[in-house]
């Protein structure tokens, strides 16, 4: 892993008290995705800030409910707050997991703050990407069902979707079809986000390590363009009715 200059990789055998302070905010720094998903071999950026003039930031990572490691910085102090941004990457297949970081200060380095929102970091481009199909067009009507179909032949235990790379939901369970391939049917509205839409594969046994991702399925959902017209036209008739 590479951590921003002045970082130093703690392992703590024993957790520190935690609780003494309001919690900060973790977010992704780089990618601005309350979910991000990091292709293999790439950098993310995680900046854990807070209104508290923290001194030092740990950044830990969790593997199974389990802290696999921490990484403290030093905090730096503006616009009314403290922040550190901790850079992660080239990532592997290691990186992935749940992120979370407190806040501490330096007259009292064991005494950490409540931990942050946790973060999902998934790793992306571990194996061959799967298919992804719809039986509708790319132009929907708004309140318009649509399934879309994710397909492998690899043996993959669950299927994921994402629009614009942010996931949506927790995935779904892959389903052996005759012919020996691997799905998932995925059941989109009444309300469908206009946007790219793609889907992954993954095993149980490493959830946050997905496939390759589709090629993307593009929706574009215009109707509400069209009702607005229709009542824009219904506006005009009633009128001139009136004024004739």
């Amino acid at each position: 892993q590479v951590l921003d200059e002045g970082a130093t990789l703690n392992f703590f055998s024993v957790h520190p008290s935690a609780g003494y302070h309001d919690k900060p905010s973790l977010s992704p720094f780089l990618l601005a995705l309350p979910t991000p998903l990091v292709n293999l071999g790439e950098k993310v950026t995680l900046e854990c800030r807070s209104e508290i003039m923290f001194d030092t930031f740990i950044l830990t990572s969790h593997k199974t409910g389990t802290i696999k490691g921490s990484f403290k910085l030093s905090a730096e102090h503006c616009h009314g707050g403290s922040q550190a941004n901790f850079s992660i990457g080239p990532v592997t297949s290691d990186d992935a997991g749940t992120y979370t970081c407190y806040g501490s200060f330096n007259h009292s380095p064991y005494e950490w703050s409540e931990s942050s929102d946790p973060i999902d970091i998934k790793i992306t481009g571990l194996y061959k990407k799967p298919s992804l199909s719809a039986l509708l067009g790319p132009v929907l009507i708004s309140g318009e069902n649509v399934t879309l179909s994710c397909i492998s032949d690899h043996q993959f235990d669950m299927f994921h979707l994402s629009i614009e790379g942010v996931p949506l939901g927790q995935g779904l369970p892959a389903m052996q079809s005759h012919n020996g391939t691997f799905k998932a049917k995925f059941l989109l509205g009444p309300v469908i986000q206009t946007g790219n839409y793609r889907c992954y594969g993954s095993f149980s046994n490493s959830s946050h390590v997905w496939s390759s991702p589709s090629d993307p399925w593009y929706f574009s959902v215009t109707a509400s363009l069209i009702l607005c017209a229709f009542n824009r036209m219904r506006i005009v008739v009633s009128s001139s009715r009136i004024l004739s």
